[in-house]
């Protein structure tokens, strides 16, 4: 590799790793979804909508949730008030266990999942079109230099 060559690809991971969600898809994110929906979701955190993910099928206890998603116990906690705060998660004790705390999702919630979900597929489906024009073994040839440069 040249100097050149690095140039190139240090600028392109830059610009990657800038892009966020709204600057590539903004436009069909203004057309798929409700302005309220967008300003809810622009604040939530990546380890939020981890939460959102690992509540979506049931409801599960803070534990319950530390151990799905691998984020500590207190991190969960303020994200879970946060959000309970702004009425995203419900938070709940059953009668056969008073001490535990269970987390369920608001129907916001749920949409805020739903919204998350279907921006994933539509990544999904515009990578898919953008990379069509590649082979395996040039997709395996990325893979290799990607996994060569992150570790």
């Amino acid at each position: 590799m040249n100097d050149k060559q690095y140039q190139e690809i240090a600028s392109l991971l830059e610009r990657l790793s800038r892009n966020n969600a709204m600057s590539i898809y903004g436009d069909w994110i203004k057309n798929s979804f409700s302005k309220e929906l967008i300003a809810s979701i622009s604040v939530l955190t990546h380890n939020d909508l981890k939460i959102l993910d690992s509540l979506f099928k049931q409801d599960l206890s803070i534990s319950d949730v530390v151990s799905r998603t691998g984020l500590s116990q207190g991190g969960v906690s303020r994200r879970v008030n946060m959000m309970s705060e702004k009425g995203i998660i419900h938070k709940y004790q059953n009668d056969k266990n008073k001490k535990t705390v269970f987390l369920k999702l608001n129907p916001i919630g749920q949409e805020l999942f739903d919204f998350h979900r279907k921006l994933h597929d539509h990544i999904k489906e515009i990578f898919f079109q953008k990379t069509q024009r590649f082979n395996e073994e040039q997709i395996r040839v990325v893979i290799s230099f990607l996994e060569a440069i992150l570790t």
